[in-house]
Formats: C-alpha cells, sequence, structure tokens
C-alpha cells in the first residue's frame, strides 16, 4: 500500500511538446488530452498522484495551450499554468517555472503513467544528498548487440540484453539552475535536460532510481493502442 504525503511536494508536469511521433493524432489536440479509456492521459496522471496525496502542480504548456488550459482550469482549482510557447525545450519549460520549486520537486513527463510510490522517491532522494534522482526502469532490447575491434573483428555478442532507460520522471532541488551551465537551458527539445544529467553524474550529483513495476509510455500510435487494451491493468483508482 501507498502511503499519501504529509507535506506540500511539488510536481511540474511537462505537456508542451508538439507530439510529432502521433501523428494525425495530436493535430488537433495536445498529447496529454488524448484518451486512454475514458479518461485522457493527464487525468489519469492527476487522479494518480492525488491518491497518493499530491496537490501542488504547476503544467508546463506549449503546443495546443489554450486547449489543456481550459480543461485544466476546470479540472483543478489551484494549479499553476506556465505557456513556454511551442519552441521551448524540456529545461527551458522547467526553467520558465523554477520560482515554484521549493525543496525537492518531482518532475513528470506528460507522456508516462507509472505507479511510482512518490513518498518513498522523495524519501530516497533526500537520503542521496544529490541535487537531482532520476527514476530509471529496466527495458529489453530486441536485437542482438554487437561489438568489434579497430580491425573489424567481433569481440562481444549480447543477445536482446536488458538496458536501463531514464523513465521521464526526475526530482531535482531548488539549486539545480544555480549549479548548471546557463548554455543548457535553451537547448532544443530534451538535449537541456540530457546535458544537465551528464554534467551532474561527472560531479557525482545524479541519485538513481530503479522502478520496475507498472508503466506506460505513449510516444507513438502503436503504443497508444497498447496501452488503450491493457490501461486497466495498470491504473484502477
Amino acid at each position: 500500500m501507498i502511503r499519501k504525503f504529509k507535506n506540500n511536494t511539488r510536481m511540474i508536469i511537462l505537456c508542451g511538446g508538439r507530439g510529432k511521433r502521433m501523428g494525425k493524432i495530436t493535430d488537433s489536440i495536445p498529447k496529454p488530452m488524448v484518451k486512454i479509456g475514458k479518461a485522457s492521459i493527464i487525468e489519469h496522471k492527476i487522479s494518480y498522484y492525488k491518491s497518493q496525496g499530491l496537490k501542488n502542480f504547476t503544467f508546463c504548456l506549449g503546443y495546443k495551450a489554450n486547449i489543456l488550459k481550459k480543461f485544466l482550469v476546470k479540472k483543478l482549482k489551484n494549479s499553476n499554468l506556465n505557456n513556454g510557447g511551442i519552441k521551448a525545450g524540456i529545461l527551458k519549460r522547467i526553467f520558465l517555472s523554477k520560482n515554484f520549486i521549493k525543496g525537492p520537486t518531482i518532475i513528470s513527463y506528460g507522456d508516462t503513467l507509472a505507479k511510482i510510490n512518490f513518498k518513498d522517491l522523495i524519501l530516497k532522494h533526500r537520503r542521496s544528498k544529490c541535487v537531482m534522482t532520476i527514476v530509471v526502469a529496466p527495458i529489453q532490447n530486441p536485437f542482438g548487440i554487437v561489438n568489434w575491434d579497430k580491425n573489424g573483428r567481433g569481440t562481444d555478442f549480447n543477445e536482446k540484453p536488458i538496458l536501463n532507460h531514464f523513465l521521464g520522471y526526475a526530482v531535482i532541488n531548488d539549486d539545480f539552475f544555480e549549479k548548471i551551465n546557463k548554455k543548457f537551458i535553451n537547448m532544443k527539445d530534451g538535449k537541456g535536460i540530457v546535458e544537465s544529467i551528464k554534467f551532474f553524474m561527472k560531479k557525482k550529483q545524479v541519485n538513481i532510481y530503479k522502478f520496475n513495476h507498472l508503466q506506460i509510455t505513449i510516444n507513438s500510435p502503436e503504443e497508444l493502442k497498447n496501452a488503450r487494451l491493457n490501461y486497466k491493468k495498470y491504473f484502477t483508482f
């Protein structure tokens, strides 16, 4: 059983991307508004977060911002909405919401549903004394991975290895932007957040939170189809 928060932990939810890989599905609506069952992706996320006691949200808007804003104003009374425009990268959107960051703050990508124990995530982050924590999950590569030397001779063959991937959830401290290289902030798409993670890794300041439970990521029509077939296994409240 996941216990609820007794504090005011804050969460920034990234909802501004174009969702190009979704094709025509996102021509008229932002990806977080795409439905899985009777509810949209963003509704599933909010319901789960609320079930754990999270209540302080900032939504980073961009593509089709007015549609999402209209929905969120009706759904939530006291949330913050920050429109960074269509072109802003992930890190820039978080930066534009930096005044909302008070103490360890959870970052959530808008297209991933995962039954993370956020109270445990924050606890492990605090104990690590790192600037940031990233949530990492295992994924099986569907291909055999081959390595070779400079002479073109095979040196290793790894059949369908288990790899670790960033799940789209993180925790950052309120001094995060004081410590990174400022040139990262205006980098396109996800490059800025990637460079920031690599920057802090060199300083041994990235804690890894291993997650190996229920999750759904929606980046393509095929993933959406799979999510619609299987979401009840993941999210029932």
